[in-house]
């Protein structure tokens, strides 16, 4: 009997200690993700989508990051970084770090990574790629390395976050060739295992992962493009989480016994934008009298049943900066109407309205149509297919439009406001058409300026420009909803939108 009662004291002693060193978490072998959409590229140099940047960021590691939530630079394969002058960086390299292959990281890797990123064969040769300077680098031992920047950049320690600045293997990439994207290698958390296209992706835990491990074995990611079908999916268990919870399914998923839905906040500006080179667009007060005739309060409570936040401004509120005495303009009929008959319009006018065919946006602009006939504004709605829109909104035949600008992989506002507002975007994301010339410089201005104290008047200068010149209106940042089993813990710790990295997720015991 003694026997006996001391080894369940023993087994009651061991079954505490797991408790207290597991944070009272249960054990998760299989995590399972429902995304909205597939990855376009697991090579991150041939990518320029969430969903493929959502997959990779648990593939690939930068040299250094931005903290979603503190917004400050942190490590990852770079343990320190020196910056020697306005365009040189000495980094530091952790050691003992491995590639999926079994291959050491060492500083050949970042050399040939950055120069990739620069290279013709790279997306982002002609954005993030050409402020390298590929002539630059020098490797000083086999952990330590120097990388150069053409001529000073303002935040290129920051936009590091951006997955261009993945690490790759050399080796790898060589033997993957032009497959290399159906099957990459990295230094993250999980390597990849299989890609059945428009169905799944399945990774696994790497064993020799330099830092923490991750809370599970293995992760399977299920492309689930239908709103209706992703929640059912997530309801009757066949996913963990998903991405993209409708605004409408909120209150009813939060009511329910196995899941709920967590609110963080958004990274994406949902906005009003106006073709300042077009009639009668081109005139400031007929951009600002659209600002005062929407009701933006309102805007967020019907469209996005209050799950988003008014912005301030043309900004997202995760930005690195924040505005000085910022404030959104106020909802004021009266006002519109007084500057569009300043402008020349007593009667009212009229305007084509295009959107793309994302449910969010339609709603938006039957919204935003009813609000402007309040001030003699009529609108004629034409929705699109997405990828249609997106062609169509490159020439310089719309008028009106809405449509969003987010923040997952930079949070920087001088790249942020350079891309959508610069007159060298005009044909890409700049479709307001703005090019102002003062607005031009300063941005160039602010994208060549290191030193952090600087920027932040340069910015703020931009943020005052940019209210007079009133190229978009900026309507909500909607909140990111996560729908999830009522026992996951971590997600309210996420603060990436979609290209967060979830083996810190686990399960309440």
């Amino acid at each position: 009997m003694k026997g006996k009662f001391c080894l369940r004291l023993l087994l009651a002693v061991a079954v505490l200690t797991l408790i207290a060193t597991t944070g009272f978490a249960a054990v998760m072998e299989t995590f399972t993700l429902g995304l909205p959409g597939d990855a376009k590229s697991l090579d991150p140099h041939q990518a320029t989508d969430t969903m493929s940047f959502a997959v990779a960021k648990h593939i690939n590691e930068p040299l250094v990051t931005v903290d979603g939530k503190t917004k400050q630079l942190v490590p990852v394969l770079a343990e320190r970084w020196e910056v020697l002058d306005d365009h040189t960086y000495k980094f530091y390299l952790k050691k003992g770090v491995k590639f999926h292959n079994g291959e050491e990281f060492t500083a050949e890797d970042v050399v040939f990574s950055l120069t990739r990123a620069a290279s013709p064969d790279s997306v982002h040769a002609g954005s993030k790629g050409k402020k390298i300077d590929t002539e630059g680098f020098e490797i000083i031992d086999k952990h330590t390395v120097i990388v150069r920047t053409v001529g000073p950049v303002g935040g290129w320690l920051e936009s590091m976050k951006h997955p261009y600045a993945s690490i790759f293997n050399k080796k790898a990439v060589e033997e993957g060739g032009a497959d290399y994207f159906r099957n990459p290698v990295g230094t993250g958390p999980f390597k990849f295992k299989s890609w059945v296209k428009g169905e799944r992706i399945e990774l696994t835990a790497f064993e020799d992962y330099h830092g923490k491990k991750p809370g599970f074995k293995n992760f399977n990611i299920f492309v689930l493009p239908d709103d209706s079908s992703r929640v059912i999916a997530l309801e009757t268990g066949k996913v963990d989480m998903i991405y993209a919870v409708p605004p409408s399914e909120y209150q009813r998923l939060n009511e329910s016994e196995k899941v709920r839905v967590v609110a963080s906040p958004g990274l994406r500006l949902q906005y009003l934008g106006m073709n300042t080179d077009k009639k009668p667009l081109d005139d400031p007060r007929v951009r600002l009298a659209i600002e005062y005739a929407i009701n933006k309060e309102a805007y967020c409570a019907v469209v996005y049943q209050n799950n988003a936040v008014q912005p301030d401004g043309p900004l997202v509120p995760a930005s690195t900066f924040t505005p000085a005495n910022a404030a959104p303009y106020p909802f004021d009929p009266a006002k519109a109407k007084a500057l569009l008959a300043e402008a020349g319009y007593p009667d009212g006018l009229t305007l084509d309205f295009w959107t793309s065919n994302f449910q969010d946006r339609v709603n938006g602009a039957t919204v935003i149509q009813s609000m402007l006939a309040q001030v003699g504004i009529k609108t004629n709605i034409q929705i699109f297919e997405a990828g249609a829109f997106n062609t169509k909104m490159n020439g310089n035949e719309h008028a009106l439009y809405v449509s969003q600008w987010g923040m997952q992989t930079s949070r920087n506002a001088g790249d942020y406001w350079l891309t959508l507002f610069h007159a060298g975007s005009i044909g890409s994301a700049n479709w307001a058409r703005l090019n102002d010339p003062d607005m031009n410089a300063l941005l160039e201005k602010v994208n060549t300026t290191v030193d952090e104290a600087d920027r932040i008047v340069l910015l703020q200068n931009v943020w005052d420009g940019l209210n007079e010149l009133h190229p978009i209106v900026p309507l909500a940042v909607p909140s990111e909803l996560y729908g999830v089993r009522r026992d996951l813990v971590g997600v309210e710790d996420l603060a990436d939108g979609q290209i967060n990295y979830l083996g810190n997720l686990s399960l309440k015991d």
